[in-house]
């Protein structure tokens, strides 16, 4: 069984690296830094565009990760890209089957295969889309197999 890597975009690591990213950047600029110290410029500049990869290439390295934040979700399950929801887009969603089911508003429906996935990881998916989705009155819970 595989685990999903969750990365809540908001998390003190992310701040962390993007917040080194800026300094980097900023630092870099400053005439008075880069004439100091001759390969200054060049090294921060590297190192902002590093912590910016760090960031980025998760969902790249990662076969089955989920990202959110306030306004949506993305999922990435065994393929190479993910697919991205507004929350407020979401009009339900249910968990039937190991199989996750995600229906927009104007009918468009994605669907996931779980099945490959631990338990503890889709009750963590199922928890983040309950917890963000404005609408959430159509999901159904884990085990809607056992009704």
């Amino acid at each position: 069984m595989k685990k999903i890597y969750f990365d809540k975009l908001q998390s003190l690591q992310n701040g962390i690296l993007l917040g080194i990213a800026i300094l980097c950047f900023l630092i870099s600029g400053i005439e008075y830094f880069t004439e100091k110290f001759e390969n200054l410029d060049r090294i921060l500049r590297s190192l902002g565009h590093v912590c910016l990869i760090l960031i980025w290439c998760k969902m790249l390295i990662f076969r089955y990760y989920v990202s959110w934040n306030k306004a949506g979700i993305n999922i990435r399950i065994k393929y190479f890209l993910g697919k991205g929801f507004s929350f407020r887009k979401i009009r339900k969603f249910q968990l039937e089957n190991d199989q996750l089911t995600i229906y927009k508003i104007g009918n468009k429906k994605y669907e996931f295969d779980l099945s490959k996935v631990e338990r503890s990881s889709k009750e963590k998916l199922m928890e983040i889309l309950e917890q963000n989705t404005v609408c959430n009155h159509g999901s159904l819970p884990l085990d809607s197999s056992k009704r």
